[in-house]
């Protein structure tokens, strides 16, 4: 089954977004020359209801910079990291993307560069081979130049931060 242009895009976006965590990530040294980086924690909702199993990605504002990411719990709570070794986030500007993936039969996805190449690879198929993978939340919030959402990292960093999602914009 072909991918729709929405789907398409969508993956773009998130192979763009994580090669940019990943870049910058690589550019650390598996932590070692990381920036020192602050604690950033939050929920992420949708209509006032809390999203479970949403990609959350901080996409820095200025470039070189360090991106961070985290996948939302079952109260649609978060915390950041910026590599697996290292938690927190960089102090500075953001742009957020929040996307979160569910195959057709509804189970939740979470892809990285190695599962977007091979759904690429494989024809635009889940890992599993069945069916195409979409976004549920608004398509808006899939790409950080277009999600509204910019939030400022200061030194102290962040705790309980809100990012309000809404399916009527």
């Amino acid at each position: 089954m072909a991918w729709s242009e929405r789907q398409t895009r969508v993956l773009c976006c998130l192979l763009v977004a994580s090669l940019i965590v990943v870049v910058g990530c690589s550019r650390r040294g598996g932590g070692g020359n990381i920036p020192k980086t602050a604690p950033v924690s939050g929920i992420v909702t949708l209509d006032g209801k809390p999203v479970d199993g949403a990609s959350v990605v901080f996409v820095p504002a200025q470039s070189p910079g360090w991106g961070a990411y985290a996948i939302t719990d079952s109260s649609g709570r978060f915390v950041l990291k910026s590599s697996e070794e290292v938690s927190g986030a960089v102090p500075g500007k953001y742009f957020v993307q929040v996307t979160k993936l569910v195959s057709g039969s509804g189970e939740t996805q979470f892809l990285v560069k190695e599962d977007i190449e091979h759904a690429l690879a494989a024809g635009g198929k889940t890992s599993d081979g069945g069916s195409d993978v979409k976004n549920v939340l608004p398509e808006k919030y899939s790409n950080a130049k277009t999600s509204g959402i910019e939030v400022t990292v200061p030194e102290t960093g962040l705790e309980n931060l809100e990012i309000r999602l809404s399916s009527s914009e």
